[in-house]
């Protein structure tokens, strides 16, 4: 067994090893991380995320549920799919839900130049452009594991930071990081 999600401390993780689990899996403490391959700006939007910020959706075009932040710019959004070469989602029948959405919208508002997707969003194009921010049930307590500079922003972690606080955190308890020493 390899548990995910709710892991948020190495005491939950330690939680999940007692019962009986081979390991665990850890994500969203990672996203706000120097190493994670998003752009610091939209790092940002996870630290400032509050609990009813975070939603559980069907919008992709899998059908599954996925939970994201509300402002993520993908909701709703009509953006033209520019991925049919890339054939990530496709069925098994070589269709794409979101190219159907996108074409049923389309037909039913002619002439107009932008278009509204609210029940499917393209993950391919969407992804490629940091605009869906897929999170975990936890997100919003990201800012508890930092620490705020003076211009609001939050001073982003090392992988290596967030790997120990998992090793060695005990009861709960989040390590927050040294901070950064202001450079003239």
């Amino acid at each position: 067994m390899l548990p995910a999600g709710g892991i948020f401390t190495g005491s939950d993780a330690v939680r999940f090893m007692e019962m009986g689990a081979s390991g665990v899996q850890v994500a969203t403490r990672f996203t706000v991380t120097r190493e994670c391959g998003l752009p610091d700006d939209v790092k940002q939007e996870y630290f400032k995320a509050n609990e009813d910020d975070i939603e559980v959706n069907t919008i992709s075009p899998t059908g599954y549920p996925m939970r994201m932040l509300k402002s993520s710019p993908c909701i709703g959004d009509g953006i033209r799919p520019n991925c049919e070469a890339c054939g990530y989602l496709l069925d098994a029948n070589g269709k794409c839900a979101y190219i159907t959405a996108y074409n049923r919208e389309l037909a039913a508002h002619p002439g107009e130049k932008r278009i509204s997707v609210k029940d499917k969003t393209c993950l391919c194009t969407q992804m490629r452009n940091f605009d869906i921010w897929t999170c975990g049930q936890l997100a919003w307590r990201l800012k508890d594991t930092s620490v705020r500079r003076s211009d609001g922003s939050f001073q982003l972690l090392s992988a290596a930071h967030v790997f120990e606080d998992y090793q060695y955190s005990t009861e709960g308890q989040l390590r927050l990081p040294e901070a950064e020493v202001a450079t003239a």
